[in-house]
């Protein structure tokens, strides 16, 4: 039970993966006579280092891989890399960077994407880890239900239907992640200028796409839990896993 509370803390995930990392580029970045001001290299350092070590210390401590823990150390981590990449020795950033850093942000919705829809045909669909969670919905007696009223069919296109849905959100969410990184990394010059470019696509990628994102899902939600009952004729209470 503790372990399923750690994995669904979702505003510790926001304040690791998304306030603090804003905080260190936007803050700490600064090359100026405040103490916190260490610079561009350290506060990057800083921002990559906080979701890094959080996901490592989650692991360490519940021995499990979280899905999304995962997913943020491999964005850190291609966030890193690609600075190293354009930033120069003087001080300035390549020509390309904001392009770089848009197919950065891109590149993990969009392939995560294309995964939900392969892991369709296998036997560990990953919609099962967004929507039809077994730690949160009776996946053997809701299968047992439909198979007895004999629309095991449906549900299997169902299945498929919201996993189009999902699929479709990250298509989404990758072609404006590509947009809001060009326009805000547009300028961007020095190191300094970089960094603040790079928390502000944090910031507003969460407002701009994640909620938006978010709204979806509750929507595919709240639509999964009444298609669930017309297919099966179970209650909320039978097909969800008691608390």
């Amino acid at each position: 039970m503790t372990n399923r509370k750690e994995e669904e803390n979702t505003l510790v995930n926001i304040f690791v993966n998304v306030l603090l990392p804003i905080v260190a580029l936007s803050q700490l970045s600064k090359s100026g006579e405040k103490i916190w001001h260490i610079g561009p290299e350290l506060g990057m350092a800083v921002a990559v280092a906080f979701p890094l070590i959080y996901g490592i210390w989650f692991f360490i401590k519940t021995k499990k891989f979280n899905f999304y823990s995962v997913l943020g150390i491999i964005s850190v981590l291609l966030t890193g890399f690609i600075t190293i990449h354009v930033w120069n020795e003087d001080g300035s950033v390549k020509d390309n960077a904001a392009l770089l850093f848009a197919i950065k942000e891109a590149a993990t919705p969009l392939i995560l994407g294309a995964v939900m829809l392969y892991s369709h045909r296998t036997k560990k669909p990953l919609i099962e880890v967004f929507l039809l969670n077994p730690d949160i919905f009776d996946i053997p007696k809701i299968e047992s239900a439909a198979k007895e009223k004999a629309t095991l069919k449906e549900y299997a296109s169902f299945r498929l239907k919201l996993t189009l849905m999902f699929a479709g959100s990250f298509l989404l969410s990758s072609v404006l992640n590509f947009f809001l990184a060009m326009f805000l990394l547009d300028g961007a010059k020095d190191k300094e200028s970089y960094n603040l470019a790079v928390g502000k696509v944090m910031g507003y990628g969460y407002l701009v796409i994640g909620i938006p994102l978010m709204a979806i899902m509750i929507g595919c939600f709240i639509y999964l839990m009444k298609r669930i009952s017309s297919l099966t004729g179970l209650t909320k209470e039978e097909y969800m896993v008691p608390r």
